[in-house]
């Protein structure tokens, strides 16, 4: 069977049959081995698949390579599906903020750094290969954390009320 990566499922070419691969405890699709490491355990990360993005999957420390320009949509459709807000936001740790991960592309040190959106998680990324690794729960914490600023908010500040009559 061959891995159809768009639609996270495997399908036969010989008699057309498709197969979905049971979900990992992310929500992840995963769709087959692939020969890049992991840069936290140095297992082999998978092809894998989370709503219809794409990206690499540890199944042994469940973090994910996600292509950078990729991140927002995703997080967004996660958000779109969440029930609510998980009602604490923990501190950012500071355990993984002075360690030098390799990038599983093209070996280059990343950049760690603190990821600028909801969460409080710190990132690694590789800006030569576009790409983010976020350590098991990472995503689920940026998920689950609210925006920075309140959807009406944003809303009263995109409307300019200074032309109103009043």
């Amino acid at each position: 069977m061959r891995a159809d990566l768009e639609r996270g499922l495997f399908v036969c070419d010989y008699c057309n049959s498709e197969y979905v691969p049971p979900p990992e405890s992310d929500g992840v699709l995963v769709l087959g081995e692939t020969s890049w490491n992991c840069p936290i355990c140095a297992k082999h990360l998978s092809d894998a698949s989370l709503q219809t993005y794409s990206l690499k999957y540890c199944e042994a420390c469940h973090g994910m390579l996600i292509l950078m320009d990729r991140l927002p949509a995703l997080v967004e459709s996660l958000r779109a599906r969440r029930d609510r807000f998980s009602g604490q936001i923990l501190p950012r740790g500071t355990q993984d903020a002075e360690r030098h991960l390799h990038c599983p592309s093209c070996n280059s040190e990343m950049d760690a750094h603190p990821y600028g959106g909801a969460g409080n998680v710190n990132v690694d990324s590789c800006e030569k290969c576009d790409l983010i690794w976020l350590d098991g729960g990472e995503l689920r914490r940026i998920v689950t954390s609210p925006d920075h600023e309140p959807p009406y908010q944003r809303l009263e500040e995109e409307e300019d009320w200074s032309d109103r009559p009043q």
